[in-house]
């Protein structure tokens, strides 16, 4: 399984992974955050930054191969596409944060600013339970 967390702060986001994962030992985090900020100046039409994207969803697939489930946290919207189309199966995408034009994209929304990292981890344990 491979759960797509958007939305939020990096701050909030990478707290949040950190509980999750504390309490599943079984699954890898692929943090796109990582991607940002390696802007190569001749490279006028984003390429570069396209393709890590593309190997790190690779990385990702490599995991859920060797038994792994993946968290993947997002920052970018220009991102979420390529994820979605590169995991069409195995996804469940969670935008955290309040917003009505993300529960049209995502498959789940959770209100962070109304709920404890806690809280927030305890609804996502549920959500990875019933896949």
């Amino acid at each position: 399984m491979v759960l797509l967390l958007c939305g939020a702060t990096e701050m909030s986001r990478g707290v949040i992974v950190d509980q999750f994962l504390a309490d599943h030992p079984d699954w890898r985090h692929l943090a796109l955050e990582d991607l940002q900020g390696n802007d190569d100046p001749d490279d006028v039409i984003g390429m570069g930054a396209f393709f890590a994207l593309l190997v790190a969803c690779e990385c990702a697939k490599d995991a859920l191969k060797e038994g792994f489930n993946v968290v993947i946290t997002c920052p970018a919207a220009e991102m979420i596409d390529t994820v979605q189309e590169s995991f069409p199966k195995d996804l469940k995408s969670v935008y955290l944060g309040r917003s009505l034009k993300a529960q049209k994209i995502f498959d789940h929304a959770i209100d962070t600013r109304r709920q404890s990292v806690g809280e927030t981890c305890g609804v996502l344990h549920k959500l990875v339970a019933k896949a």
